[in-house]
């Protein structure tokens, strides 16, 4: 008698903690959006300026908003958070506009003060720079290897997505609420590498 045989089930892909695809994403561009925000924010005798490392990861942001139609919610799949279409987006860039445009209207000045970074940030962007692409590179391969669909493939993709927004509210909480109310505020440069290259990674594990 013939044996039949039976062809094992093939994987079940999983989207990171469960949500739909692209929602880990729309929180990390909502939290590097809020942190320039908050740094744009703070009064006039608050020693902040917006830093390279951040200007970096805003460049995220608009790989998000191009995922928009590819990576995230194809035809039938749900949208970020089951939030209607374009919810982050949109409240991402009217944030930034009114933001930007208040800061602007009460002191022009300021703004421009905080949009520069520190003359002694300037050697760090090739570094910074590195971070961002090779980071990106390294999650985009990783996504294209045989084992995506594999679960644990998928458990690492869940923990780095913790990792990057647990990182992002320390810096966030670092940055713009104790930094400023230091005598002498402090960098740490191999922090803002690492940072930048973890949240990178993971936009190039889900690109």
């Amino acid at each position: 008698m013939a044996t039949e045989m039976v062809e094992a089930p093939a994987p079940v892909f999983r989207h990171p903690l469960g949500l739909p695809a692209g929602s880990v994403r729309a929180v990390l561009s909502l939290m590097i959006a809020v942190q320039f925000w908050l740094l744009l924010l703070l009064p006039a005798e608050k020693n902040a300026t917006v830093p390279i490392y951040l200007y970096m990861l805003v460049g995220l942001i608009l790989l998000f908003f191009a995922a928009h139609g590819h990576s995230i919610a194809p035809a039938g799949a749900p949208h970020p958070w089951h939030l209607p279409r374009g919810t982050f987006r949109w409240l991402i860039l009217l944030g930034s506009v009114v933001i930007v445009g208040w800061r602007w209207y009460a002191d022009p000045e300021l703004l421009q003060k905080r949009l520069t970074p520190d003359a002694e940030q300037l050697w760090e962007w090739p570094f910074l720079l590195l971070s961002l692409v090779g980071g990106f590179i390294l999650g985009w391969l990783a996504h294209h290897g045989p084992w995506r669909n594999y679960p644990w493939f998928q458990d690492i993709q869940a923990w780095l997505s913790l990792i990057a927004m647990i990182l992002l509210a320390v810096d966030i909480l670092w940055r713009v609420f104790i930094n400023p109310n230091l005598e002498q505020s402090m960098r740490f440069s191999e922090w803002e590498c690492g940072l930048v290259a973890i949240v990178s990674l993971y936009f190039g594990i889900r690109a």
